[in-house]
């Protein structure tokens, strides 16, 4: 695969053809691990009982009704366009979707990180780790991958460029990932704290990543970050305004953290908790501590990885505060919770084993890329999503011809969708 080639920092810009065969072949990955969502769609979950049936019926996007305390803005805007086509196609165009997206994500990460952390690493830390397979090739997931390029934007320095349209082209697509899942609610909270950070490092002349800390508000892409911060504020009204996703499950934050980061974190890594939850913390606060503190390595590097861990950390641990029963997301139940974790870690352990040679950097990378295959291998059962029941829909469809109420069975197991036909008169 020489498009996802060993790639160190300071190296050039990918041609077009490098880009295109990056893309084709993570499109791919991407096809064969969402299984059967091309070869026989069905739908999952929330793409049937939200997304489907609140756009079913309607002319116009249902862009601002909120699921689960939040805004998807742009699996509604998939579902208002393919309410244009023939309703047998809508779970094909749903998963098509939601593969294409996935891949454009993945795509972006990788050549938005490339200086950084070779585009190898990127890419098999996010289609070589172990999951339950609910996040592959299904619209209502895309919003975990999609979260990569908001990150990135934010994260990393403006990216050059000649045409005046693209830096608003690019908030404005920043703008629509804001707006689908919380996301940009809990990284503008990690922002605002590393520009608090850079202020004092500026202040007081005291960077431990070379300068890349004190400058960090010198080169940013602020209409991103605009988008992100009003996509943040739009979403964190939504969800103080739901009831719902307010309620916490009554632990303590201290417990919900332990338990999170030493009983549920390793298993979604590494399929297995082979560690004491004593030995879990020391291995994180080496971790960590190698990047803050390790000069020999990039310091924009360092930095750009502990932004995203810390991202990782706010995004693993709020959600743990509303759950009840911690202990049933293990094994790899409720996998989505983890994703951001379980790549981002291999980020950072390569980043820890690399230095400032080129000697260096290859040795961490085929370490890397050895221990990330260890635990593929381990965990096969978990590199591609198991296939959906086949309920029919090309079948079951052909009844919203008609006029009145239906009923479909939907995955999984016993989910379904309601919907009403209008009569001719109704539609008038």
């Amino acid at each position: 695969m020489t498009s996802l080639s060993l790639i160190t920092p300071g190296r050039r810009e990918g041609t077009l053809g490098e880009r295109l065969g990056t893309f084709l072949v993570v499109l791919f990955v991407m096809a064969y691990k969402s299984n059967d969502a091309l070869s026989l769609p069905q739908f999952w979950a929330e793409d049937a009982t939200v997304f489907f049936t609140d756009q079913y019926g309607l002319a116009l996007p249902q862009v601002f009704e909120p699921y689960a305390g939040y805004l998807l803005a742009i699996p509604r805007l998939v579902a208002w366009i393919a309410a244009w086509l023939p309703v047998a196609k809508a779970p094909l165009i749903y998963n098509a979707a939601a593969i294409l997206l996935s891949t454009m994500a993945i795509t972006y990460t990788c050549r938005r990180l490339r200086g950084l952390v070779p585009a190898w690493i990127v890419a098999l830390s996010m289609l070589a780790v172990p999951t339950n397979g609910e996040i592959f090739g299904t619209l209502t997931n895309v919003q975990w991958f999609l979260q990569f390029v908001m990150a990135v934007c934010c994260l990393l320095p403006v990216e050059a460029t000649t045409s005046r349209i693209t830096p608003w082209l690019r908030a404005a697509i920043v703008m629509l990932i804001a707006l689908t899942g919380p996301f940009s609610a809990l990284l503008l909270a990690v922002v605002c704290a590393i520009t608090a950070a850079s202020w004092l490092a500026a202040r007081t002349r005291i960077d431990p990543f070379n300068g890349a800390l004190s400058g960090f508000t010198t080169n940013r892409d602020w209409p991103v970050i605009a988008a992100t911060a009003i996509g943040g504020i739009v979403q964190a009204g939504v969800i103080l305004s739901y009831p719902e996703a307010q309620r916490l499950a009554g632990m303590g934050p201290a417990w919900v953290f332990d338990t999170t980061f030493t009983k549920l974190v390793p298993p979604h890594i590494f399929g297995s908790d082979f560690l004491t939850g004593t030995a879990w913390l020391l291995l994180y606060a080496l971790l960590i501590g190698t990047l803050l503190l390790a000069r020999r390595i990039d310091g924009l590097a360092r930095l750009t990885v502990l932004g995203f861990i810390a991202f990782a950390v706010v995004e693993t641990f709020v959600p743990m505060l509303r759950m009840t029963d911690p202990a049933g997301l293990v094994p790899l139940n409720g996998d989505r919770y983890f994703y951001l974790a379980k790549v981002v870690w291999w980020w950072a352990v390569w980043l820890a084993l690399s230095g400032q040679t080129r000697r260096s950097r290859v040795n961490a990378t085929a370490t890397t890329t050895a221990l990330i295959c260890l635990f593929a291998l381990t965990n096969a059962q978990y590199l591609r999503r198991p296939p959906f029941k086949d309920f029919d829909w090309k079948g079951q469809s052909a009844q919203l011809s008609q006029p009145g109420p239906h009923t479909i069975p939907v995955n999984p197991y016993d989910w379904k969708i309601e919907v009403e036909t209008a009569v001719p008169d109704e539609k008038k």
